[in-house]
């Protein structure tokens, strides 16, 4: 649940300060930052595909490692000139990996547990889930700050810290 959520304070989060890092205008920035969100308004309608095709394992393995693979390529094309259009291609690719992990996630620990070990699980879950909000809203702005000022650079500063996440991701 680390994993599920991080992917979704990255995109829903961490797209806004860096794209405003990068200079975009509040209207445009308000704009494209919620088209980013489409996939997890899409869910319900996207879920039905995820449960009938492959197994839920399959989705999380395989949306763990686009997410790993899609946030590695967002820190790689960040000191990019002009880095607006791939940014935001890849915030969507990441977000819609992440909205299917989520789902075949959700759908393995509904089918893995018995309603009572599922209970029992609910705090662990959502421990792990508040710790990747932590991480993801907290710890990574900071790094990201602080590579900035050893840097000097805002889109090496964000690239870097970007890099560290999809190393954790693979992990």
């Amino acid at each position: 649940y680390f994993a599920e959520g991080l992917p979704y304070f990255i995109v829903n989060t961490i797209s806004v300060i860096i794209l405003k890092d990068l200079g975009m205008d509040n209207g445009r920035l308000a704009l494209l930052t919620s088209l980013i969100g489409l996939p997890w308004l899409v869910k319900p309608l996207w879920s039905p595909f995820v449960d009938i095709f492959r197994s839920k394992r399959w989705w999380i393995v395989t949306m763990q490692a686009l997410m790993a693979v899609s946030v590695a390529v967002l820190a790689l094309t960040l000191p990019a000139s002009s880095p607006f259009t791939w940014t935001l291609i890849l915030f969507v690719i990441t977000g819609f990996a992440s909205a299917s992990h989520d789902i075949s996630a959700d759908g393995y620990y509904m089918i893995a547990l018995d309603p009572t070990r599922q209970a029992a699980f609910v705090g662990i879950r959502n421990t792990f889930y508040r710790i990747a909000m932590v991480f993801g809203q907290g710890v990574l702005v900071v790094l990201a700050g602080w590579l900035e000022v050893r840097t000097g650079t805002v889109s090496r500063a964000w690239s870097l810290t970007l890099l560290s996440t999809a190393i954790l991701l693979s992990v």
